[in-house]
């Protein structure tokens, strides 16, 4: 059996992979989860908390009751009749909730209405963060609940109910969303330029790190929502990542969606400083359905908007990209030339490899002078396979 140091490594690591595999030789994996909850110690007890997520969703796929009987327990625990005995409750249901939608999404008005208790309230707070990032549309009719503590006198329980907000006003603006009193996830002017200006400081877990953040950054933060999806290119099966800002997509890769998920983050920590990057089929969904069309071979121009970030000559490479027609090929020295700077093949070369958003700005339409696949960030299996989609002739 794994032993209680076993599990820590795991979480130090991080290692979802391995703890997934342990939890499912050994259900006493969850057990031990739930009592390193219970002591409020810092990082490793928020890995402990994403990790009961991970595992209870992992688990899930082989037994639909677990993560529903793991909450019923929970909840039970924090009823009168148990004592309270369920400390920290709320943030592992947040948890489980965020990565287990489907079976767990009846429980949002409950966990929510957890906010009446000022012990659990900041737990409750960051659980409804996490389901905001993974499943907005149970977060979605709770804006009545959460608004009044973007007025609170506490930074951490303020702060936490304006990164709420910010996470849902996206969805909003995809999906107008109104109540009797008006539009939901808005604020009044005064609200807002106080919180634009609130330097109120609070440390809380995201993305796999406790991090500090001003209440004004995550009110203005923008988010930067991607999806995965597994596709098939002719006869080639592989994984597609898109990300999307507000304006339209700025990232398309594909290949193995735990690599291109790492080359995201840190593109996106270059390009989109300050900004949350969010696992969310919105406002991507648009794009996978045009990409689903060109794949089957009826479609061949792309209508979704784009929002590119390069340097100026990437940028200009780029949009000589857009200008070559489907079923279509130009070697290195046309584009050269078509960017005025004929002797600059290696220079196009580069900024052809670092186009972030592929397929969409068809730089696998690209090939050497002799025809000559040459290199693609996809392989070139994948270049090949969307060069035969095409029809082109080599």
């Amino acid at each position: 059996m794994p032993t209680k140091r076993d599990v820590e490594h795991t979480l130090e690591n991080r290692d979802w992979e391995k703890l997934i595999s342990l939890a499912k030789e050994n259900r006493n994996i969850l057990r031990q989860l739930m009592a390193r909850i219970y002591v409020k110690d810092g990082l490793i007890f928020w890995r402990a908390v994403e990790a009961l997520g991970v595992v209870t969703h992992a688990l899930e796929q082989d037994e639909k009751k677990v993560a529903v009987e793991i909450l019923r327990r929970y909840f039970w625990m924090l009823n009168d009749e148990s004592g309270g005995t369920a400390w920290n409750s709320s943030e592992a249901i947040g948890s489980i909730i965020a990565h287990c939608p489907v079976t767990c999404g009846k429980f949002n008005w409950m966990l929510s209405g957890l906010l009446e208790d000022d012990s659990l309230r900041d737990g409750v707070l960051w659980g409804l963060g996490q389901m905001a990032q993974n499943a907005p549309h149970l977060v979605e009719p709770l804006d009545e609940r959460i608004k009044p503590f973007l007025q609170s006198e506490e930074p951490l329980t303020r702060g936490l109910a304006a990164f709420i907000y910010m996470l849902m006003k996206p969805f909003q603006e995809l999906i107008p969303l109104y109540r009797e009193s008006g539009p939901k996830w808005k604020v009044s002017e005064e609200m807002d330029l106080g919180l634009k200006k609130d330097q109120g400081l609070l440390e809380f877990y995201q993305n796999g790190e406790v991090r500090t953040y001003h209440i004004s950054d995550l009110w203005r933060a923008s988010v930067i929502s991607f999806w995965t999806k597994k596709v098939t290119i002719r006869d080639l099966e592989t994984e597609l990542t898109i990300a999307s800002s507000a304006e339209g997509v700025c990232w398309l890769s594909l290949g193995s969606s735990e690599t291109e998920e790492k080359e995201l983050q840190s593109w996106v920590s270059r390009w989109f400083p300050g900004s949350f990057l969010i696992r969310r089929r919105e406002p991507n969904s648009r794009a996978i359905q045009e990409l689903k069309e060109y794949f089957e071979g009826t479609r061949r121009q792309f209508s979704i908007p784009i929002h590119s970030k390069g340097t100026p000559f990437q940028q200009k490479v780029w949009e000589e990209l857009q200008r070559i027609p489907y079923g279509e090929t130009r070697s290195y020295g046309e584009l050269a030339v078509s960017v005025g700077n004929p002797q600059g093949q290696r220079a196009v070369g580069m900024a052809n490899h670092c186009n972030p958003i592929g397929i969409i700005v068809p730089c696998h339409r690209v090939i050497g002078k002799n025809g000559s696949l040459t290199g693609y960030a996809g392989g070139l299996d994948i270049k090949q396979r969307l060069l035969e989609l095409e029809g082109v002739r080599r």
